[in-house]
C-alpha cells in the first residue's frame, strides 16, 4: 500500500510539473508578442509640398504583417523593404495640386493593430521633380573649396545639398579617416572618429546620392584645406 500511496504521488508531482510547465509556455507565447506596433516616422512633416514622384517612407516600430497606407480615402501601393518595417510610396500624378490627408493602418504579425491609431497628416502635392540636386557650396561646414581652414576648429564636415536627399553616401575620402555619417533632410553630417585635422593639408570627398524623387546627385565632390602653421 505505502508503494502505491509513493507511485501515486510522483504520478501527481509529474503532473503538476508538466502543468506549470504548460502555463509558464503560454505566457512566454504572449510575452513574445511584445507591445502593439506604433507609426515610429513618416519622412515628410506635417503641412508639407511633396513632388508627385517624390517617395514617402513610412517607418513602423517592428515588423508588420498588413498595412494599408491611403490619401484621401483612397489606397496606394506601398513597397515594404526587406524587413516590413519601412514601406514607401509615391503620391502619384493624381493628386499634383492637391491637398492631401495621409492616413495609416495595419497589424503586426500577432494581429496587434496600431497603438496608438495613426492621427495621419496633411501635405499638398506639387508637380513631378525632374531637377538633379547639387552641393551648395556656400552651406557647406567648413564652405566647399574653402582654403585657411583652422582644422582645431572643426570637429565634424557638414555637406549641404539643395534639396532635401532620398540617400547621400561618401564613396571616396582622402586623406581617409574613419567617421559616422548622417542625413537628416537636406544635410549630411559627417562626425570624425577618433580623428583630428591637420595643418597645410586637403581634405577631399566624393559623395553619391539621390533626392527623394530619384534624381541622382550632380555636383559629387567637397573639399577644403586648412590653414599652415603658424
Amino acid at each position: 500500500m505505502t508503494r502505491l500511496l509513493r507511485i501515486f504521488a510522483l504520478l501527481m508531482a509529474a503532473s503538476m510539473l508538466f502543468w506549470i510547465a504548460g502555463c509558464g509556455g503560454e505566457e512566454e507565447e504572449e510575452e513574445d508578442k511584445g507591445p502593439a506596433p506604433n507609426v515610429a516616422s513618416v519622412s515628410i512633416a506635417n503641412g508639407a509640398e511633396v513632388a508627385s514622384n517624390a517617395a514617402i517612407a513610412v517607418t513602423f516600430s517592428k515588423k508588420m504583417k498588413t498595412v494599408s497606407i491611403t490619401l484621401n480615402g483612397t489606397a496606394v501601393a506601398a513597397t515594404p523593404d526587406a524587413a516590413n518595417k519601412v514601406y514607401s510610396f509615391t503620391p502619384g500624378a493624381t493628386y499634383e495640386g492637391q491637398s492631401v490627408t495621409l492616413a495609416i493602418t495595419g497589424e503586426d504579425d500577432f494581429g496587434q493593430a496600431l497603438d496608438p491609431a495613426y492621427a495621419g497628416i496633411n501635405f499638398t502635392v506639387k508637380a513631378q521633380d525632374t531637377e538633379a540636386p547639387t552641393i551648395v557650396d556656400s552651406g557647406c561646414v567648413p564652405p566647399n573649396k574653402a582654403t585657411g581652414v583652422d582644422p582645431a576648429g572643426v570637429t565634424e564636415m557638414k555637406i549641404k545639398f539643395s534639396e532635401s536627399m532620398g540617400s547621400a553616401l561618401v564613396t571616396a575620402k582622402d586623406p581617409d579617416f574613419k567617421s559616422v555619417d548622417t542625413l537628416a533632410g537636406d544635410t549630411l553630417t559627417i562626425t570624425f572618429m577618433q580623428f583630428s585635422l591637420s595643418n597645410e593639408t586637403t581634405y577631399s570627398l566624393t559623395l553619391s546620392g539621390k533626392d527623394a524623387a530619384g534624381n541622382a546627385l550632380t555636383t559629387t565632390s567637397y573639399s577644403f584645406t586648412t590653414m599652415a602653421k603658424e
